[in-house]
Order: C-alpha cells, then structure tokens, then sequence
C-alpha cells in the first residue's frame, strides 16, 4: 500500500514537471527603473515606423516631451511652432505628428508654421552668415503647403512683425519650437517669445536649433550667438543643450546630428517650474491615458 502510494505521487510529479517544461515561463517584468523616457520613446518610435508618412524624429521627439510635460502639469493644450518652414516638409510632418501625440498622451496641440513666404530676408551683416544664405532662399509655395496641411495654421511675413501679435493672441502655452531661421538677425528677433508671458509657455520648452552644427556656425555668428545673447541679457529665461540626450533618445538615433541640436528653454521664473512632471521618477509601465479630443 505505502509503495503504490509513493508511486503515485510520482506520477503526479513527473506530469507536472512535464506540464510545467512543455509551457515556456512567464516574460519577466522589466528590471530597473522605468522613467518616462522609456515609454515616450515608444510612442516616438511608434510614429517613426507608420508607413506613407513625413518623418522628422527631432521634432516629434520634442513635441512628445512638451506633451508629457503639459499632462503632467494638467494643461489640455499646447502649442507647436516652426520658425522657417520653406517649402514646408518639416511643417507638415509636425502637422502629422502633432495628431498621433495627441491621441497617445491626450494632449490637444495646435500647430503654426512662421515664414516670410517669400524666402530668406536679405543678411543683414556678417552675423547672419552671407557666405551661406542670400535673400530669396529657401522659397516657398503657400498655396502648395496649405492644400498639405491638416490643421496646421501657416503664418507669412517677418517674424519681427507675426510672432508679438501671435503672442498677443493668447495662444495655448508654448511646448515646442523648431528654430530654422539660419540668419541671426531673425533668430533673435524669434528668442523674444521665450521671454514673453509665461502663461504662454510651459515651464520648460523643449527647442530644436537647426544651424548650429558643422558648415561656419560659430559662437560669434549665426543661432549660437543669438541664443548666447539671449542667455546673457534674461535671468530668469535661460536656453541650454540637453547634456548626454543621445543616452536617452530611442537607439535608432543614437548617432544622429539632430540630437546634438535639441535644446531646453528653462522659464526659471514660471509659477509651475519646480512642479514635479514625474521625468526623473520611476513610472508604472506600460502608462495609457485617455485621448482628448481634437
């Protein structure tokens, strides 16, 4: 009896066991710490891999990040801006991203595209670098780019002139800024936005800076002396390079130029800068939110 009963839990045993190697074990939850980087890169490289579509991975980086920071915060709707949209890929891609942020992070989003229409002004002196531009570069159909757009808002004519009544406009608060604008005489004219209202910005913008990279663009010229200029005449509103940001962006773009020119816009003086936004924390994974309309 004792022995038909050892055998029996034996048999249990090995059918178990057997049970138990046929089926492959459960994934292991994801070790360490998982901070919203993580996350908001799987939505950038969602975004990046639907076919059909403009890409431009530094502007919908940013506008993720922007996104993020406003849900954080509570804000339902930000605005996005490129500053020189020439023939108007770029506009249209944010255009496009602007749509798929929104339905991940439940943020609405207004876009608005900045140019002359008309191409480059004419440089005004050294500064804006006339080895490289000339007047008239970079022209632009309007009417083209507008049939493209979904939402966009394409505002023509000098920066100096559109972006104060844009700001008097009292749009969303700012969360992303792509600035194109190759001359430093209009790239300081554009860096007046960060020193406007902070209710029409979020506490802290992330900007993309295009010409800052290889070619002549120096500190003494061109966007990095007007953002150098900037930083030296605002206290309070400070422009700096997001440090190591190719260790944080999904690995696809670990080497990729457009990295090394994303920058943030620190609003020290917003009432909500030292807001937590849940950045540096660890989050549950995967997060999901409810989409907003529009």
């Amino acid at each position: 009896m004792f022995r038909h009963h050892v055998k029996r839990v034996v048999r249990r045993g090995v059918r178990s066991l057997k049970g138990w190697l046929a089926e492959p074990p459960p994934a292991p939850p994801p070790t360490g710490p998982q901070y919203a980087y993580v996350w908001l890169n799987k939505i950038v490289e969602e975004i990046a891999a639907e076919p059909g579509a403009l890409q431009r991975p530094a502007y919908t980086w940013g506008l993720v990040q922007g996104a993020y920071l406003a849900q954080m915060l509570g804000i339902s709707r930000i605005s996005a801006l490129e500053l020189g949209v020439a023939a108007g890929d770029g506009l249209v891609a944010l255009d496009r991203a602007a749509r798929k942020v929104t339905a991940a992070l439940g943020v609405g989003i207004d876009v608005y595209g900045f140019d002359t229409g008309q191409g480059l002004p004419k440089p005004a002196d050294l500064r804006d670098l006339p080895n490289l531009w000339a007047a008239g570069d970079f022209p632009m159909d309007a009417a083209a780019l507008r049939s493209r757009l979904m939402r966009a808002e394409l505002v023509l004519g000098l920066v100096e002139a559109t972006l104060p009544v844009f700001m008097a406009s009292r749009p969303s608060p700012i969360g992303f800024i792509a600035f194109d604008l190759d001359l430093y005489s209009s790239t300081v004219h554009a860096l007046k936005l960060l020193a406007g209202d902070a209710a029409r910005l979020l506490p802290r913008v992330h900007c993309y800076m295009d010409d800052i990279l290889g070619f002549t663009f120096a500190e003494f010229n061109g966007e990095r002396l007007a953002i150098a200029e900037f930083n030296a005449s605002h206290p309070q509103r400070k422009l700096s390079p997001i440090f190591g940001l190719r260790y944080y962006v999904p690995q696809a773009y670990f080497n990729a130029m457009w990295v090394d020119k994303c920058y943030m816009a620190h609003i020290l003086d917003h009432p909500l800068y030292a807001a937590y936004d849940g950045t540096g924390k660890p989050r549950p994974w995967p997060h999901h939110t409810k989409p907003a309309a529009g």
